[in-house]
């Protein structure tokens, strides 16, 4: 079975507060070779919707990244926005190269002031991805942190070659805490974050 964990890019979507809304229009243009013909316009910021943080511009992901073993931590238990790791109902074994899925249903807040005050991780956390040479790590809500620490868990786990998910949805839709993940970037250079389809296949 095959799920979609990504969010669909919607017209006047925001998601990193201070950036201009999704736009999608049609425009007409003209060629001599083409003559007159009418094609969709598309105008979002790189941290729309489901996206990988780079931080470096520099950075590329390679194709053997896109494609690995998921685990699902399921912390939808927490009683305040702190996420620590007593909280992890049912851990699973986390492994070298794993993605790493942090489930909070928080994405049902979408299009609501709510999805701004997220869950966040724990340093604690942080440092234990980290720790344990994972591939990359992803959440259903704005990110890992909130504030400066949205900037500051990125860039530690970027600078120790972990990169965040951000903006998944549908992780109650996932049935195993096990799964195989599929992570498709656009090939865009020169950028800090990257629009991605994710999709997760289990048994």
């Amino acid at each position: 079975m095959r799920i979609d964990v990504s969010l669909r890019v919607e017209q006047g979507a925001v998601f990193r507060l201070g950036t201009p809304p999704v736009k999608i229009r049609s425009e007409e243009f003209f060629h001599e070779s083409e003559g007159r013909y009418e094609t969709t316009m598309i105008s979002l910021a790189a941290h729309t919707a489901t996206h990988i943080d780079l931080v470096n511009k520099t950075k590329r992901l390679t194709l053997d990244r896109m494609i690995g073993k998921g685990k699902l931590l399921d912390v939808t238990r927490i009683t305040g926005l702190a996420i620590q790791m007593a909280d992890i109902k049912d851990p699973v074994r986390i492994e070298k190269g794993d993605f790493v899925f942090f489930r909070t249903d928080w994405s049902k807040f979408l299009g609501t002031k709510k999805y701004y005050l997220h869950p966040e991780l724990s340093q604690e956390m942080i440092e234990w991805l980290a720790s344990t040479s994972i591939n990359m790590v992803g959440i259903d809500a704005l990110g890992l942190g909130i504030g400066k620490k949205h900037r500051q868990y990125d860039r530690y786990l970027a600078e120790r070659d972990v990169f965040v998910i951000e903006n998944l949805a549908n992780l109650s839709a996932i049935p195993t805490q096990e799964f195989t993940v599929y992570c498709f970037p656009l090939n865009i250079e020169a950028i800090e974050a990257i629009p991605a389809r994710v999709v997760v296949e289990t048994q």
